[in-house]
């Protein structure tokens, strides 16, 4: 069989083709660069931003006390009450007087809700602020969101000496800003005294936990029981009321027979009616709810606590377990 000629049209022919798609490939690759350049210079301007951000968030933590007003205690105030307030122009620095990060101060970043403090400190992507102690290697200091299944981060640190109110602690501050999902605001039931030794829906309360990092807006809560649904609401309209980071909030309808009875405790938070749901009787169904979650915990007389000054009380935030037990409002 001979060979098949060449001729000089086939060899256009195929140079051609060849040449067309070497151009398309070539096409396909520049704009696959220019894609891929673009989307790089986006990453990198957020990355800068980010870098940005999170020294000045340790500049400001660390570059003074902090002041609100003319003062430099502000981690004795609140946020939403009294006067001053946590959200009327801070400047949040965390150092004591002789330079070194205090307690104090960092255990206050916790009644800050989440988008205040970020607004304070000019962050507008996701942020967490965290204190490690290098020896013993332990985390005293969290606010913020959680940044371990996040995608791109920035971390910013600065070491320096931790005052844990009995010591000095080399420790180093870290200041994260990162791209992740929004924080989670649940808070629990903890404890329930729903036939106290003094007779009078004014003696019964609820004792409900934070668990979050940073304080949670509790006024957009319901507690119910089986008949009725009550709001918590300020104590004054004009006032915001917050539950911080780790602390118990007591629900009741009376605020001043609560204190005198078990002390004046900055978080106890009212009803909107003359009694917790229809007041707290033998056998309950308790509902802590906002939105779609609900923490439900019912109980009968046979569970005890019935009128022999203790409380029914959960074996941890959300434990299955409740117990009676000697009667601990106010703590952890």
């Amino acid at each position: 069989m001979k060979p098949r000629l060449i001729t000089t049209e086939d060899a256009v022919t195929h140079v051609i083709e060849f040449t067309m798609a070497l151009t398309i490939f070539v096409l396909l690759i520049q704009a696959f660069t220019s894609s891929m350049n673009y989307r790089i210079g986006i990453d990198l301007d957020n990355n800068d931003n980010r870098v940005v951000m999170a020294r000045e968030v340790i500049s400001e933590l660390t570059g003074s006390q902090g002041k609100i007003n003319n003062e430099t205690n502000w981690e004795d105030y609140e946020f939403g009450t009294g006067n001053p307030q946590l959200r009327d122009g801070i400047t949040v620095g965390l150092l004591n007087s002789d330079g070194d990060l205090d307690k104090d101060k960092c255990d206050a970043l916790g009644k800050f809700p989440y988008n205040p403090l970020r607004n304070e400190l000019e962050v507008n992507q996701e942020l967490r602020i965290e204190i490690r102690t290098i020896v013993p290697n332990e985390s005293v200091c969290i606010w913020g969101g959680d940044p371990s299944d996040s995608s791109i981060s920035v971390k910013s640190e600065r070491y320096m000496l931790y005052n844990s109110g009995s010591e000095l602690l080399p420790s180093v501050l870290t200041v994260t800003v990162f791209e992740g999902n929004s924080l989670s605001d649940k808070i629990y039931l903890t404890e329930i005294m729903y036939n106290p030794t003094n007779n009078g829906f004014d003696y019964e309360w609820i004792e409900v936990y934070n668990p979050n990092p940073t304080a949670i807006y509790i006024e957009n809560w319901v507690i119910s029981d089986n008949k009725e649904n009550d709001k918590i609401i300020p104590e004054n309209e004009d006032e915001l009321i917050v539950l911080p980071a780790n602390t118990v909030g007591m629900l009741t309808t009376s605020l001043s027979v609560y204190k005198s009875t078990y002390g004046d405790y900055d978080y106890v938070f009212s009803v909107e009616d003359l009694a917790i749901g229809n007041g707290l009787g033998t056998n309950e169904t308790i509902i802590l709810s906002k939105g779609n979650f609900e923490d439900v915990f019912s109980y009968t007389e046979s569970d005890g606590a019935n009128g022999n000054g203790k409380s029914l009380t959960r074996s941890c935030y959300n434990c299955k377990t409740w117990t009676e037990a000697v009667a601990t409002p106010n703590t952890i």
